[in-house]
């Protein structure tokens, strides 16, 4: 006699398999999330942002900006130096110097 037997049901092997690659792409779904949240709360602990009330003012220095295309045309500018508590050092323009100069 001839065994009755489905061609078209998944065998246990592929069920198996089929578990276990949802399993692992959920945990892989699930480190990407928790590392994800991990370096946010990082980056807002950090502070980067140089507020100049709590940056020690330096020395007035003079800034030279040369034209890259004209040889001739140099500006100089002088800007205060700024040093934050994280070791960043900017420069500002100095006031009495006034915008656009």
């Amino acid at each position: 006699m001839k065994k009755l037997r489905s061609q078209k049901a998944e065998t246990l092997v592929e069920t198996l398999m089929a578990i276990l690659v949802v399993v692992l792409v959920m945990l892989f779904l699930s480190t990407a999330v928790s590392t994800a949240s991990k370096i946010n709360a990082k980056v807002r602990k950090t502070d980067v942002a140089l507020t100049y009330k709590n940056a020690v003012k330096g020395s007035e220095k003079t800034l030279t900006i040369k034209d890259k295309n004209s040889a001739t045309k140099i500006i100089k500018v002088q800007v205060d130096e700024y040093t934050s508590k994280n070791g960043y050092t900017y420069y500002r323009e100095s006031k009495e110097q006034g915008a656009g100069t």
